[in-house]
């Protein structure tokens, strides 16, 4: 039962799903992290099923509105958890204050300038990849499957980085987290996930994996340098980052695989 309690903690914690009520203690919490991903596969199911409906309709739905609503599903099936910590942390970064300071924006109800424009810059490349993306149903599938990998690298950080605090949510979670066993389903997960997105384009899954690679190293030396560590708002700022590579990812994999058709 206390993997389900797991299962049922994370949704709780990381999603808008409704589910049923169970206590946060220390042994329901073991598997947490390790259950995150899931919450990436209602997205993906989602987007493919709205993606789908699109496509079905044909041109009834104008493809800017299409990926309109692919932005807005999953900040509604996360709540916009990982967006507000993308803002938080683009704030913090943008003040160029010192480790303390930064921390303490965070944590600051306000939004500075740098956030909210870090904010729309990152709507407006997420919607361009998707609208480059939206004509290829291979590709689309790699864009969708990105929810899911990066829930597995950011619960990799967790995991794997040290916290940048003693206290929060993010602390508890990962004091709490069986890491043995979670850093295992952790690796399973990811092998899945990217041979899922092999199997359905090559190209695009090479260069997402790629990309995401290089970008988790970067968030592990950034966050060491600015931080002392990873927080709460860091893993939203690395998964939403992390959503945007991969979409853009695809949408290069698109452009590739029609240059390489017209040769």
């Amino acid at each position: 039962m206390k993997i389900i309690r797991s299962l049922i903690i994370t949704f709780a914690m990381y999603s808008r799903i409704p589910v049923p009520k169970t206590e946060w203690n220390a042994e329901n919490m073991k598997y947490s992290i390790a259950f995150f991903p899931f919450v990436g596969l209602p997205i993906a199911a989602l987007l493919f099923l709205w993606h789908s409906f699109c496509g079905f309709a044909d041109k009834a739905v104008p493809d800017m509105a299409e990926a309109l609503v692919g932005l807005c599903i999953p900040i509604f099936i996360s709540g916009g958890i990982h967006l507000d910590g993308f803002i938080d942390t683009s704030d913090a970064l943008s003040s160029h204050q010192d480790r303390e300071r930064k921390l303490e924006i965070m944590k600051d109800a306000h939004t500075g300038a740098f956030a909210i424009i870090s904010c729309l810059s990152y709507c407006a490349l997420f919607m361009a990849a998707y609208l480059v993306v939206l004509k290829s149903r291979t590709e689309f599938g790699i864009l969708a499957l990105g929810f899911v990998l990066s829930r597995i690298m950011s619960g990799m950080g967790v995991v794997f980085f040290k916290c940048a605090k003693n206290d929060g949510l993010l602390h508890t979670f990962a004091d709490n987290t069986e890491l043995g066993r979670t850093r295992l389903i952790l690796a399973m997960e990811f092998i899945l996930c990217e041979a899922g997105m092999i199997h359905i384009n090559p190209v695009g899954a090479f260069l997402a994996l790629f990309l995401n690679l290089l970008f988790i190293l970067y968030y592990y030396k950034m966050t060491k340098r600015e931080f002392g560590g990873i927080t709460g708002d860091t893993c939203g700022w690395f998964s939403s980052n992390s959503e945007l590579l991969t979409a853009i990812a695809a949408a290069v994999g698109v452009i590739i695989t029609k240059g390489i058709m017209k040769i």
